[in-house]
């Protein structure tokens, strides 16, 4: 690309080669806390028809470096990328209060947000829309290695549930 006629358009121009784009997915999901697994059961909640197992072995081939990263993986990881940004940039000061019995939370709007210690140094995230027992709460994720991992992945669980009410609102009607 010739310098003196690039615009900051042109990286919408720009092809990247095929380590270039294995190596945006891994970094992606990285950022996103997800695992491959995790990116394999959001693909499904969301209709992906082929099997599971398929799935996942075409994303830990794609990670390998085995197979490309296919052009539609980019998009979806780009989107759930961006809709993470939005999230983090909205919530920058998002405020965490401890409880007497070692659990954090917070509230994002109507979402409630805990991330309870485990055994060996693990969290376990879960997450609300609403602060009672019977308020709706998206399936849980793994568990995660360190308190910043879990407060990460918790604007991921919130959007996940988010998604969630407006398809079953969808669907009701």
């Amino acid at each position: 690309m010739n310098q003196a006629s690039s615009s900051p358009l042109d990286i919408f121009n720009y092809v990247p080669t095929p380590e270039e784009q294995r190596r945006k997915l891994i970094a992606s999901l990285s950022e996103l806390t997800l695992s491959p697994a995790d990116l394999a059961r959001h693909l499904e909640r969301n209709r992906d028809y082929r099997e599971f197992s398929a799935t996942i072995r075409s994303i830990q081939r794609m990670i390998a470096g085995e197979t490309r990263v296919s052009g539609e993986m980019m998009v979806i990881v780009n989107m759930l990328l961006r809709q993470h940004r939005r999230l983090k940039a909205r919530y920058r000061d998002l405020k965490w209060e401890r409880s007497e019995h070692g659990v954090y939370w917070a509230q994002l709007d109507d979402w409630f947000v805990y991330i309870s210690p485990q055994t060996r140094g693990r969290w376990i995230l879960s997450c609300r829309n609403g602060p009672g027992p019977k308020d709706y709460s998206p399936p849980f994720g793994r568990w995660l290695d360190s308190l910043e991992e879990a407060k990460n992945k918790a604007l991921v669980c919130v959007e996940e549930g988010m998604n969630d009410l407006a398809e079953i609102g969808y669907e009701v009607r």
